[in-house]
């Protein structure tokens, strides 16, 4: 089954970033432990909203000092909160950006 990440904007799936090719890892979310699931919603700016068991978020969304990673697979800690959210004004900023780079360099490269 493909793997999709349940943040809004996060355009990952399939253990690669969707930007940079990146490897990532996949996380459920903690759907018995009330307190950490309410902190998750929250981060996510999705209070009102409840996943699924196979509602997943992925490895972008947490700081480096919230995984484990032992014999090269990256774990979550029990007490990880995700913090890495964008916008969708980010997404835009972002599109935007690219858009602009691909302009100059295709000007650049025809003088």
């Amino acid at each position: 089954m493909p793997r999709y990440c349940a943040a809004s904007c996060c355009k990952n799936r399939g253990g690669q970033s969707a930007r940079d090719q990146r490897k990532l890892s996949f996380y459920p979310f903690p759907l018995h432990d009330k307190e950490r699931l309410e902190k998750w919603l929250r981060n996510m700016k999705r209070d009102a909203w409840t996943p699924s068991k196979h509602q997943l978020l992925c490895s972008d969304h947490f700081t480096p000092d919230s995984l484990d990673v032992r014999w090269g697979i990256r774990y979550l800690k029990h007490t990880a909160v995700p913090t890495i959210f964008s916008s969708p004004n980010d997404e835009v900023t972002y599109s935007y950006f690219k858009a602009n780079q691909l302009l100059i360099q295709y000007r650049c490269s025809n003088y």
